[in-house]
């Protein structure tokens, strides 16, 4: 049972990368506000996210074949889950509803650059977050898979963190370009 569940974490977590990117790169070319573009982002989402379930639903038993556990690791992978779960709160705390659900990047609405908070401290912490849930998980339940989904999910989520800052350039100039140069993208780092 708990296999089922981790492969539709999986399966939940997997194209999300690729979506936001794509989203950021319409927005850089100023497509995103065109219904066309929106359908056409969404439609090729749902299209990628069927494919993959069709894909870890008819292979999940291959991720879970090597298998190691641990007190240490389990130990580990609880707190690696405790800090995931303090940061996706702290963040969504400072985001708010709108912005953690996405639907400022759908509307013309001006919204400030948020510097406070937990974003003193990282430009993009939830693109840490999620590969810590994955981490946490898979020193918890002892499966390499879930240790090699989460080095997956944060190279997708670096490239995707490099498309995104061009977008918030793009959208508030010179503030985010100070605020880059004062703080690290994943809370360890250069600055850039």
């Amino acid at each position: 049972m708990i296999q089922i569940l981790l492969t539709a974490l999986m399966w939940m977590f997997a194209p999300i990368p690729w979506i936001v990117t794509a989203i950021h790169v319409l927005i850089k070319n100023n497509g995103w506000r065109a219904s066309r573009a929106k359908a056409t982002v969404w439609v090729v989402s749902i299209v990628i996210w069927a494919i993959l379930a069709w894909w870890l639903k008819s292979n999940y038993q291959i991720f879970f074949e090597q298998q190691f556990s641990t007190s240490i690791s389990i130990f580990f992978g609880i707190a690696l889950l405790v800090i995931a779960a303090v940061i996706e709160i702290v963040t969504a705390q400072a985001l708010g509803r709108k912005r953690i659900l996405g639907s400022s990047e759908f509307e013309k609405s001006e919204d400030k650059l948020i510097t406070a908070g937990i974003y003193k401290y990282a430009r993009h912490p939830r693109y840490v977050e999620h590969p810590f849930w994955f981490v946490g998980l898979g020193l918890t339940f002892g499966y390499t898979s879930l240790l090699w989904f989460a080095l997956y999910l944060f190279v997708a989520l670096a490239i995707t963190a490099h498309f995104e800052e061009q977008e918030l350039v793009k959208r508030y100039g010179e503030e985010y370009l100070n605020y880059k140069k004062k703080t690290p993208a994943f809370f360890i780092g250069g600055k850039n």
